[in-house]
């Protein structure tokens, strides 16, 4: 599993990586698929916010965007299908694991993505890699087989993806699509639920929350470096556009606006005295100081990203 706060990227690049489907960097993946482009906040910045989104459909097309062919499966409770669900999931991630790839799953190691890699019918355990090799000397521990989604009891998802090939793909209409999806999430007016936004008004309900001191601690620790290393991320794959594509007119000014927003997302983490490995920083306080200390970076990277939609949008490609 790859290093990253996007931890359905990590996963994802991890399995594609290894099942030799994908040659992308993490940094080429994050941007290609539209991770990197992710905004989505929770009024009171509920560590919640970065996982509010259509999982089956993003997971699907995102893979899709870069040439992989998946099957997504995704059941909650509730559903009459739930617990055969669960029982079929074990099936299908064998099946996939003797054909030589590995599969992201929700809830790994409590709520995060992972990938599981392999099983013990003896046993009757899957072989996890998650959060935890980042957290724990001896990794992931293994996983049984009817615990599939049941790590992390408020989301108790089954949600997994399985690739099954690879094929050739218009990179150029890739990067068009990837820009297009960042455009249109960044001006969706409204995200899953009230509480929830997205882009810029995301960063809206931010603000608002770290005014008005109603604010979640953990969330908004969360929620920053998750967004930190996603912006990080963004401002690599618009330089690698602008350097070595240049397909649309603009590239440079998009690319020197995403430099600084990711500049601007280093010194929110700085505000919070906020280290990026691990998670041991996730649950101090934040005080009230360090909260209007991110409020005017958190203004200045809107107006950033809004100048960059702006240049994007004089683009006839941009839809």
């Amino acid at each position: 599993m790859a290093g990253s706060w996007t931890t359905y990227l990590g996963a994802a690049h991890g399995v594609l990586s290894a099942a030799k489907l994908t040659d992308l960097s993490l940094m080429e993946m994050a941007g290609m698929t539209g991770m990197a482009f992710h905004l989505y906040m929770h009024k009171h910045c509920d560590a919640a916010a970065v996982t509010v989104y259509d999982w089956v459909g993003r997971h699907q097309s995102a893979l899709d965007r870069i040439g992989v062919l998946s099957e997504t499966y995704h059941y909650e409770p509730g559903s009459r299908t739930y617990e055969p669900a669960k029982k079929r999931a074990a099936f299908n991630i064998k099946n996939a694991i003797d054909q030589g790839t590995g599969v992201v799953a929700w809830a790994i190691d409590t709520g995060e993505f992972g990938i599981i890699y392999g099983y013990d019918d003896e046993d009757g355990v899957f072989l996890v890699d998650g959060v935890d090799r980042f957290n724990r000397p001896l990794g992931s521990d293994p996983m049984l087989y009817e615990n599939i989604g049941m790590k992390f009891p408020p989301a108790p998802f089954v949600h997994y993806q399985i690739p099954l090939a690879s094929v050739a793909f218009n990179r150029e209409q890739t990067y068009i699509d990837s820009l297009t999806f960042y455009v249109h999430e960044m001006k969706k007016g409204y995200h899953m639920s009230p509480d929830f936004q997205s882009g810029f008004l995301a960063y809206d309900i931010w603000v608002h929350s770290l005014k008005n001191d109603t604010y979640n601690p953990f969330g908004l620790r969360y929620c920053t470096i998750v967004y930190a290393e996603a912006k990080c991320f963004a401002a690599e794959y618009m330089q690698y556009l602008a350097a070595d594509w240049g397909g649309l007119k603009g590239m440079h000014d998009v690319a020197g606006n995403f430099k600084q927003v990711a500049v601007i997302y280093r010194s929110m983490m700085d505000a919070l005295e906020q280290s990026w490995d691990g998670g041991g920083d996730l649950g101090k306080k934040v005080t009230t100081d360090q909260a209007k200390q991110l409020i005017p970076y958190l203004q200045q990277a809107k107006e950033l990203e809004y100048e960059a939609v702006k240049q994007l949008e004089e683009n006839k490609e941009i839809k």
